[in-house]
């Protein structure tokens, strides 16, 4: 009996504040991935590893800066009347080995209404559209195998992670949707970063055009640190019945604060997905070229995967990647796990990860 008017008393509660906030909505979400990898190539130790996201050469869950897709957080919206709505959100990482707080995600306020979207806090560049890979997260994504910009390189400025001081304005007009942002360099706010996007909704195929831009930025989480960063992405992604076709081709110049170019060159992403009932099998192909180091700076990257979806929230995978490097790889394509590579890639080398993982999301 007392445990009954101990839950009744629990549930009132929080239904109060609840009914009291009937123009509010809260929502709890989260995401949780593991996978059982075989590693081999390279330096790199053969053999199975648990981890939650990393790439063919090894595993590094959060320290990936943005390569983990494991989260759990909390989004909020109050109805403002007259077609105004505010609105938070607040995301933490997630790992199997060490729990929450591994490092900040989204973390922003904002204002929503028959103007558009203004978000500012902390938040993922408008150039980021990490989404489109159909691996993402997993060990097989292109963005650390050398498809696509490294986000451990770049950080928010490449594909992942997220940036600081954010301020954001997005809206839809027609067939046309614009993203824009700034992200304020505190120290000096002539150093900002920006970024923007535009998406072309031409049904069945889905154009985009991004750019960063950041001069003497001191960045968040990548290599700059006072130096000088660029790049631009062409996107097409295509849906007909089964089948999806993404492709992009990006360009991308980074030097550091002394104005030494260390990154300038080229990635190249496609990707192809045929859906048959609760499967979806995938193909991805990727190539990194470094310019100023001629043919020694190429990545060369491939995976073949079959994704079953047991429901929109839980998902299982199975697949290899593959990427191969050649002598002195840029710094774009280079991921290092501390944990598990010892050694430089001074000479050519490749890596190759089979296995099998589950995503669970609420």
């Amino acid at each position: 009996m007392k445990k009954q008017i101990l839950a009744v008393a629990v549930a009132g509660a929080f239904a109060v504040p609840a009914f009291a906030a009937a123009d509010s909505n809260v929502t709890l979400f989260g995401q949780l991935q593991t996978q059982i990898v075989h590693h081999s190539g390279g330096d790199l130790d053969s053999g199975f590893r648990m981890h939650d996201g990393g790439f063919a050469g090894g595993s590094t869950d959060g320290r990936l800066y943005g390569g983990n897709p494991n989260r759990i957080g909390i989004m909020a919206n109050h109805d403002l009347g007259n077609g105004l709505k505010a609105f938070l959100k607040v995301e933490q990482d997630v790992d199997t080995r060490q729990g929450l707080n591994r490092g900040a995600r989204d973390q922003f306020v904002g204002l929503e209404g028959n103007f558009g979207r203004i978000q500012a806090g902390r938040m993922a560049s408008p150039y980021v559209t990490a989404g489109k890979d159909p691996l993402n997260g997993t060990f097989m994504q292109a963005r650390t195998n050398g498809g696509r910009l490294n986000p451990q390189t770049f950080g928010g400025l490449g594909e992942g992670s997220y940036l600081d001081q954010g301020l954001s304005y997005s809206n839809s007009f027609g067939i046309v949707s614009l993203n824009v942002a700034a992200f304020v360099d505190n120290a000096d706010d002539s150093d900002s970063a920006f970024a923007g996007r535009l998406n072309f909704d031409l049904d069945p195929v889905e154009l985009y055009i991004a750019h960063n831009h950041a001069n003497d930025y001191g960045g968040q989480g990548n290599e700059l640190e006072g130096g000088d960063f660029r790049a631009t992405k062409i996107g097409v992604d295509w849906r007909a019945g089964p089948f999806r076709l993404v492709g992009e081709v990006s360009d991308f110049k980074a030097d550091d604060v002394d104005g030494n170019n260390y990154a300038d060159g080229n990635t190249y992403f496609l990707s192809g997905t045929y859906t048959m009932g609760r499967n979806d099998f995938v193909l991805n192909l990727g190539h990194t070229r470094n310019k100023n180091d001629g043919d020694s700076g190429n990545v060369d990257y491939a995976a073949i995967a079959v994704k079953h979806n047991f429901s929109n929230r839980v998902m299982a995978f199975a697949g290899v990647s593959y990427s191969d490097y050649d002598n002195d790889t840029p710094a774009v394509s280079r991921s290092v796990d501390s944990d598990n590579f010892s050694g430089g890639m001074g000479s050519s080398t490749s890596f190759t990860g089979v296995g099998a993982g589950m995503r669970v999301s609420f």
